[in-house]
């Protein structure tokens, strides 16, 4: 979604994102104070040219009003689809913990030879897929996090090919049931961990933000008061909710992550197993 004049603001915006979240959230205050001027500053050029009447002051508080109403409305829509997103990211890594859980659990079982070799791998990978979480730059001792989920998972599953060709069991074909469970879900939650809320909706709560903050500052102008202390304290408000939905759709960079915690308890459970 283009608006205009405004993509080079969300280009910059969108670097700053990627980078220090405080600073993003300074840049989007001063928007937001840059604007709040202008709209007095026309306010009070509207109010030099003549004086208003009620009428007119009545109907700059109702645009005004309305204009604040859409951009509250667009600010829980925003926040809502982050919310929902790192639900999903949530259940995701819990329901990935819980499949590596099973795999370890049938491998103990009916495998022979190749079991220990199984629950091995399981290890490394409970750590690898807990750096991906986590979002570490490498997994302990290797290299690209993906690549090295990618190989793990063709090794467990040469084994268990192995196991399952040698001793075609119900113990053998669950073994792999549950296997490829833990591949998809590792997919899964890959998707979830790069789901972010749509570009054009932040763009858009950005720009409802600059408009309705310009229109409430030549309401402030229009009338003479600028009420400096509340305004400010408003877009400060305003910010952090912004800044929230934005840090909450950096799920493995900002201050609000996801926890790894089931995969960390999985693998303590394997340092329990005999």
């Amino acid at each position: 979604m283009s608006l205009g004049p405004f993509d080079t603001l969300f280009s910059f915006l969108h670097g700053l994102t990627n980078g220090n979240l405080h600073l993003a959230g300074l840049f989007v205050l001063l928007v937001l104070l840059a604007s709040l001027e202008i709209g007095v500053r026309f306010g009070r050029l509207s109010a030099g040219r003549h004086v208003p009447t009620d009428g007119e002051k009545s109907s700059v508080n109702f645009a005004t009003a309305g204009m604040m109403g859409l951009l509250a409305f667009l600010l829980g829509v925003s926040l809502s689809m982050a919310s929902d997103r790192y639900q999903q990211r949530r259940n995701s890594v819990l329901a990935e913990a819980n499949a590596i859980g099973t795999v370890w659990l049938r491998a103990e079982v009916g495998t022979g030879a190749e079991g220990e070799a199984l629950r091995k791998l399981l290890r490394e990978y409970t750590e690898v897929r807990i750096a991906v979480v986590a979002g570490s730059s490498s997994a302990p001792g290797s290299g690209d996090l993906l690549e090295r989920t990618n190989k793990l998972q063709n090794e467990i599953w040469a084994l268990a090919r192995v196991v399952a060709e040698r001793s075609p069991t119900p113990i053998s074909g669950m073994l792999l049931t549950s296997l490829n469970e833990m591949i998809d879900l590792s997919l899964t939650n890959r998707r979830n961990l790069n789901a972010h809320v749509p570009a054009y909706i932040l763009r858009l709560l950005l720009t409802v933000s600059i408009f309705a903050v310009g229109a409430v500052g030549y309401g402030f102008g229009l009338v003479g008061s600028r009420q400096l202390v509340l305004s400010v304290l408003l877009l400060c408000v305003w910010t952090l909710a912004i800044v929230l939905i934005i840090d909450i759709d950096r799920p493995q960079s900002g201050e609000v992550r996801v926890d790894p915690a089931p995969l960390v308890w999985t693998l303590q459970g394997f340092g329990l197993a005999k």
